[in-house]
């Protein structure tokens, strides 16, 4: 039994009609020495369509944290509406926007501001938020879903993704990972260029992510080792960082791969970096795994091995010496100016044949801008050039790239749904729904 697909990806005055071929859609499963048929949904329509809640990174003097509704791939009906609600103080849904969508994809502003959530308001258990957004028909509710915490999702699947590498799995990332600015006070010109999320550490991590890329600087003030945007924006202190990591670890069953990188400011010699090494060995003891089997490892022996923490260091030399720290893993940077330049880079890379590759990779899904764009604003600030690509990332790894995709990394990840799409992705590569 089969059935015949398409799948359509769009970004602005481009459409891409990524392909058109046959879907498996069952596979037999053994559990337990007894068959169960597990089957793949036969039309796109349910495991490759999308509808979701954004947080729009786009702020202003009167808005901020801006909620967007998307939808993809939907077999829109006359008299179909995308709507959002939201959760009252007694608790109950009310109703706050809905759009009436005239194509099968599509994302919306609505105007209604998001409440500010710090991390701290978090818990370590799943949890659909306050908003939610829903696919209403004439018969009813055809498909809905929720702004969501994921703090657990790897544990859940474990029986997906344990006897899996790293390198074998779709992961969730942030770029910069420490520059955050949760309450979009930091609106100056270096802040614009700077800043790359509006959640910190730990929110990303309740959130869903599970690869953070740190740039370290090293400064001769009360705090030695802060992280950078590189050498003119400094941000946080890493021991904030640190700390953040470890109250995850302690309170999940997570595996978390985390990332140093760049050194932009301080690092002369060596010896610096041996400094920061025996730093982070001696607040990570209990947590970080050694590279004792590499990145061939599979996720079922870090669990078994108790600990949880990959930390790559950028640095041969470091990773030869000091088995706390491994080969970072391989950014894959397009350098591009252009949303139809980066689908053409995430396009190459992501169709190259990486099965038998054992080190991880991670799509780098943002734009970057020239000394040009930054002194004329041709592209605006790294908000705005996070808006551009964010719901155009979401799409093309939702469907054509959910199969490839290793690691993808984005700025401002609300503004993607690029958790639930990995987390869904690896679910389907288990079930083999491909094209």
């Amino acid at each position: 039994m089969a059935a015949s697909l398409s799948a359509s990806c769009n970004y602005k005055k481009i459409t891409i009609h990524c392909m058109t071929s046959k879907l498996l859609i069952f596979l037999l499963v053994l559990i337990n020495g007894t068959s169960s048929a597990k089957f793949c949904n036969s039309s796109s329509e349910n495991w490759q369509s999308r509808i979701g809640v954004l947080i729009s990174p786009i702020i202003s003097e009167t808005k901020i944290r801006e909620i967007e509704i998307y939808w993809n791939n939907l077999r829109i009906e006359p008299g179909d509406k995308i709507s959002l609600y939201e959760l009252s103080s007694s608790g109950s849904p009310v109703m706050v926007y809905a759009v009436t969508p005239n194509s099968t994809g599509g994302i919306q502003k609505t105007g209604i501001l998001a409440e500010y959530v710090p991390s701290s308001n978090l818990s370590y258990v799943k949890k659909c938020l306050k908003y939610r957004v829903a696919w209403i028909t004439d018969k009813g509710v055809k498909r809905e879903e929720c702004l969501k915490t994921e703090p657990t999702w790897m544990k859940e699947r474990k029986d997906i993704i344990g006897p899996l590498k790293i390198s074998q799995i779709f992961l969730p990332g942030t770029h910069d990972s420490a520059a955050y600015d949760e309450k979009g006070s930091k609106t100056n010109i270096l802040a614009n260029f700077a800043i790359t999320q509006d959640l910190d550490i730990l929110g990303q991590l309740i959130h869903g992510i599970r690869y953070l890329d740190i740039r370290v600087g090293r400064y001769h003030d009360n705090e030695t080792w802060w992280t950078n945007h590189g050498p003119f924006y400094r941000l946080v202190s890493l021991q904030t960082v640190v700390d953040q990591v470890k109250q995850f670890l302690d309170n999940t069953e997570e595996i978390l791969i985390m990332d140093i990188r760049e050194f932009s400011i301080g690092f002369t010699n060596l010896s610096d970096h041996e400094t920061l090494v025996s730093y982070l060995e001696n607040e990570f003891r209990d947590y970080y795994l050694t590279d004792d089997h590499g990145w061939d490892i599979r996720l079922n022996d870090i669990w078994s091995s108790g600990k949880r923490l990959i930390i790559g260091y950028e640095n041969t030399q470091i990773v030869k010496s000091h088995a706390s720290m491994w080969p970072c893993v391989w950014h894959q940077w397009g350098n591009v100016r252009k949303i139809e330049d980066l689908y053409k880079y995430l396009h190459k890379i992501e169709s190259n044949d990486s099965s038998s590759r054992v080190r991880p990779r991670s799509a780098m899904a943002e734009l970057t801008a020239t000394f040009r764009d930054i002194v004329f604003n041709t592209l605006g600030n790294l908000r705005d050039m996070a808006h551009t690509v964010n719901s155009n990332v979401t799409n093309w790894y939702s469907t054509i790239w959910q199969y490839s995709a290793n690691i993808v990394a984005v700025d401002f990840v609300r503004g993607t749904d690029i958790i639930q799409t990995a987390i869904e992705s690896n679910e389907n590569r288990h079930l083999h729904c491909r094209y």
